[in-house]
């Protein structure tokens, strides 16, 4: 019996080892193309934040990095709003905004996505992050030409509770960002505020009011956190820019 329960032992370890190798394998095989995919998602989502995509539209992994190649420059710029060159061996596809957030605020690459008619600035497109009810939320947020006034917005990755905060990723719920402003008459950037209700068009801060989600309060007050925290990075670029359009 005990030498049963030996080649029983042995057997099981060789199973494990085997089957640990292989899913290891597996997993260096496909993380390539995992990699792709996200930078895939970030680009299409950066076209749907610039309006040059919908929710609706129909393209394969090529086309849209083909579109995206074609329509975005894409820089990095530190807290002064300068434009920084990145070291040997990094893109700008693997900078991490989350990761670039816990360094000094003097040593952040921050991600900008510029999208150019004519050799003029059309719109400007920054990764948004943090914490909602649930979860991490993350997406972009693209602002027109004169830097002020947002031109659209996603929402494209969380775990908030469906039905609910997850109506954030909802086109009726973007929408409400459209045409609103980051900067107020005085010029100090203030971003937007989700309200529990409706915005309503009478009052004096309409222009920074967006209209909330029922049940989704604790999701919406992550998310004017997070706003307002993400767009201060980039307020020295938005200014210096804008003196230029």
């Amino acid at each position: 019996m005990q030498r049963s329960n030996y080649y029983s032992f042995v057997f099981i370890s060789i199973i494990t080892v085997v089957c640990a190798g292989l899913l290891s394998v597996t997993s260096m095989a496909l993380k390539p193309r995992q990699e792709l995919n996200e930078i895939v998602e970030m680009k299409k989502n950066i076209l749907k934040a610039v309006g040059i995509i919908d929710n609706q539209t129909k393209m394969s992994q090529d086309e849209i990095l083909s579109v995206f190649n074609r329509s975005i420059e894409s820089r990095i710029v530190n807290r002064n709003g300068e434009s920084v060159i990145l070291p040997d061996g990094i893109s700008i596809d693997n900078i991490d905004p989350e990761l670039e957030e816990q360094k000094n605020p003097d040593q952040q690459y921050l991600p900008v996505y510029i999208q150019k008619i004519n050799g003029e600035i059309a719109s400007c497109c920054v990764p948004i992050f943090g914490k909602g009810l649930w979860s991490t939320i993350y997406g972009y947020l693209a602002l027109e030409n004169d830097l002020k006034t947002i031109k659209g917005v996603t929402f494209y990755k969380h775990g908030e509770t469906p039905g609910l905060g997850a109506e954030i990723v909802a086109d009726w719920f973007t929408e409400n960002f459209k045409g609103k402003k980051i900067f107020d008459k005085e010029g100090k950037l203030t971003s937007v505020k989700i309200l529990k209700g409706k915005a309503l068009e009478s009052s004096p801060d309409f222009a920074h009011k967006v209209d909330g989600i029922s049940g989704a309060t604790k999701t919406c007050d992550g998310v004017n956190i997070f706003l307002l925290k993400d767009l201060q990075k980039y307020e020295r670029f938005f200014i210096n820019n804008r003196s230029s359009n």
